[in-house]
């Protein structure tokens, strides 16, 4: 889901998967870092990195909440820039 909340447009993608365990939570934003393990799951451990810096170069925030067994919520708060008419 796509909203703004006062000066912020926040933007949740929630998913169904195995989740995080709240060990992992702390560490799934750095470069390299898996929550999952990687012979049953593919991929470098980069996505979330990548879209953590993005995010921080746009002044924003990335959160998550997530339980093993009941999948994960993202959440990326990005400041809203208006420009006023010339």
């Amino acid at each position: 889901t796509v909203r703004r909340v006062e000066r912020h447009a926040e933007i949740v993608v929630r998913d169904q998967g195995i989740g995080i365990a709240p060990e992992a939570a702390s560490r799934i934003f750095e470069r390299f870092e898996r929550a999952a393990p990687g012979r049953q799951y593919g991929g470098l451990g980069l996505g979330l990195w990548i879209v953590s810096q993005l995010v921080d170069a746009m002044g924003g925030t990335i959160t998550v909440e997530s339980a093993l067994g009941r999948g994960s919520t993202f959440t990326v708060r990005l400041p809203i820039c208006t420009v006023e008419p010339s």
